[in-house]
């Protein structure tokens, strides 16, 4: 009876662990007093440059044994080292003016990109998509620069005007660029633009002695930089805040990174005794994050067939795939590399088979100032395809002040139709406008004929918070509009979630539709008297797990794609259903994303019984820019 207490005793009792006290791994000597450039892989290896030599590189296991991975070619001096998304490592080749491409696995190494302009590539930032940002400082004149070099190894200038650039790395969500100045001591925050480039330079903070070196970024957003010359790392939080200041055992410590079995093991090169020191840290790094993240996603469930296609370019489409009668493949889908904010239209692209596309037509022609993007799109009763649209406006509205660029007031909708394949569409303008205080209707997913020749949307709209201010939406609702002209007139049926918003309608058949709503994460509704009333939802994702399309399989069962935004997670994924929408099963990985600005997929299935899905990605493995993908397979 007393062995319990005593039990709960002693583990009270247990040491805490003891962070942020630094210890050797290496000894003394193995690496020159050139060391640099560590970098972890997924086995949780260290790789540090200058093992027992000037050009080449070491390896290091997390017990410390340390040996020779690769020699560099005659005229290259490695210096900061990463691995990027694709597993292989690159390496700042300061000599040869080069960024080095090394495959752990076979140690095959190669020229990535070449820069003659560089002073000397010296460390390296990747970013999520693969882009990679060196710094490279001219020591001599006390100045340096910013080199984006991207996925196909073209270089070009990021920044200029900066003094002896060092130390680089990206915030967590990859919108701001840090770099730190050696010489001058202080640590600049650029904004990273959706193209990659740099802007906004701001100070983040400045330093009054000693010099800095390399720099990482942890799962907080926290940097750790090291102090040349101080013989510490200073952790400092993303306002550039001192968090605390670590003795790492040795005045120069030239660079860090993260690793050990939970991420929280910081690995320091130090100079001064050739070897490499590490010390526990509250939070995980970054890297090691992301490459944890990529580890889960290759073990994600796969469809038995899967092969992934960049069908448009430059577009960010939000697609609708629509199955004509002649098994022609007909993709509506947003024709401009923008999330809403470039004038534009909606284009129609062709494919028998999901993989080769021809553009058919321009189907919209928007006004000066306007964009025409969101969009439904299906087929009437006789084979014709029919298309709403909706967009936004960048002109002031008379009842409020100019808003952000495009987004002073949701347009009304279009509706189109072509009776030859989306070559030619004819137009016309009479969907019900908005009640006060209420955005025009946004239309979304498929258009159905039922069997009596109505067609069936769903379209959306928000609530303005103060419409006389501000075109800031407060809440959303989704409607089921039906049509009993053939897409001439529009008459609201009934709400279907209260909150909702991208919805998509489904025929059961025999008067009854399900309807795939987007809220926090995907809603399954239910009607069984043709749309008139809708039962309470069945969640079928999890959250962040958004734009939903259904499909019935030539076997019975739905089939939901849906977009994902989690992070580490982003891309495409499935579930089926054998119940009509009641029950999901396990999701299927068809696609994955670099960012967050991704999903939206439709998809149809072939004759053949291969299943095309198309979505979008603002960058993916398969393409860097925004771009229509689709992805052909069997489940």
């Amino acid at each position: 009876m007393r062995l319990i207490p005593l039990l709960c005793l002693m583990a009270a009792a247990a040491p805490a662990e003891e962070l942020y006290h630094a210890e050797p791994l290496t000894a003394p000597g193995l690496f020159t007093d050139g060391i640099e450039g560590p970098a972890v892989d997924a086995d949780g290896v260290i790789y540090c440059v200058k093992f027992g030599g000037e050009h080449t590189l070491g390896r290091v296991t997390s017990e410390g044994r340390a040996e020779l991975f690769v020699k560099l070619p005659e005229g290259s001096t490695a210096n900061g080292s990463r691995f990027g998304p694709d597993g292989l490592l690159y390496v700042a080749d300061y000599t040869g003016h080069n960024i080095l491409q090394v495959d752990p696995a076979t140690k095959v190494l190669r020229v990535f990109a070449h820069e003659p302009r560089m002073s000397q590539p010296n460390d390296l930032a990747i970013a999520a998509d693969g882009t990679i940002y060196a710094s490279d400082p001219d020591w001599k004149a006390g100045t340096g620069r910013i080199w984006r070099i991207d996925r196909a190894g073209v270089v070009s200038l990021a920044a200029e005007g900066l003094g002896t650039a060092n130390g680089i790395d990206l915030s967590p969500d990859g919108r701001t660029l840090y770099v730190n100045e050696s010489v001058q001591r202080t640590i600049w925050a650029f904004r990273v633009g959706a193209d990659g480039g740099l802007a906004d330079k701001r100070e983040l903070t400045r330093f009054d002695d000693h010099g800095f070196d390399g720099m990482r970024v942890d799962v907080r957003g926290n940097l750790h930089v090291t102090r040349h010359g101080k013989g510490t790392v200073v952790v400092l939080d993303p306002k550039g805040a001192v968090l605390r200041e670590v003795d790492v055992l040795g005045a120069k410590p030239s660079n860090l990174c993260f690793g050990g079995a939970d991420g929280r093991t910081v690995y320091v090169t130090e100079m001064e005794h050739g070897r490499l020191v590490q010390f526990r840290t509250e939070h995980a790094g970054l890297e090691w994050q992301r490459t944890q993240e990529r580890q889960a996603l290759a073990k994600e469930a796969r469809p038995r067939e899967l092969s992934l296609h960049v069908a448009v370019k430059e577009v960010c489409a939000w697609p609708n795939l629509t199955l004509s009668p002649q098994g022609e493949i007909l993709a509506v889908l947003h024709n401009r590399p923008g999330h809403g904010t470039l004038e534009g239209d909606i284009d129609c692209w062709a494919s028998r088979d999901g993989i080769t596309w021809e553009k058919r037509s321009t189907i919209t022609r928007h006004e000066p100032g306007t964009i025409r993007m969101n969009h439904a799109a299906g087929l009437a009763g006789n084979g014709d395809l029919v298309v709403l649209c909706s967009g936004w406006t960048d002109h002031k509205q008379p009842e409020r002040p100019k808003q952000a660029p495009f987004r002073d007031a949701i347009l009304g909708n279009w509706t189109l139709r072509s009776a030859d394949g989306g070559r030619t569409w004819a137009q016309h303008e009479s969907f019900p406008r908005a009640e006060p205080g209420w955005t025009e209707h946004i239309p979304f997913g498929d258009v159905w004929a039922d069997a009596g020749g109505a067609l069936h949307v769903s379209c959306y709209q928000g609530r303005l918070a103060d419409p006389a201010r501000s075109s800031k939406i407060q809440t959303f609702r989704s409607w089921h509009f039906r049509s009993d002209d053939d897409g001439r007139s529009w008459q609201p049926v009934a709400v279907i979630g209260a909150r909702h918003n991208e919805t998509q309608l489904f025929p059961l058949g025999q008067g009854r539709w399900l309807a795939a709503a987007r809220v926090e994460a995907m809603d399954i509704f239910r009607s069984d008297d043709n749309g008139r009333t809708w039962q309470e939802p069945v969640r079928a994702t999890d959250r962040n797990e958004i734009n939903g399309h259904l499909l019935r399989l030539q076997d019975g069962r739905l089939l939901l794609t849906y977009g994902v935004r989690v992070a580490g997670r982003q891309g495409v994924c499935a579930k089926f259903s054998p119940d009509d929408g009641r029950t999901w099963g396990k999701a299927l990985r068809l696609a994955v994303s670099y960012s967050s600005d991704c999903g939206y997929p439709s998809s149809v299935q072939l004759a053949d019984g291969r299943i095309v899905t198309a979505y979008y990605s603002r960058s993916a493995p398969e393409h860097p820019g925004y771009h229509m993908g689709t992805a052909v397979w069997r489940p």
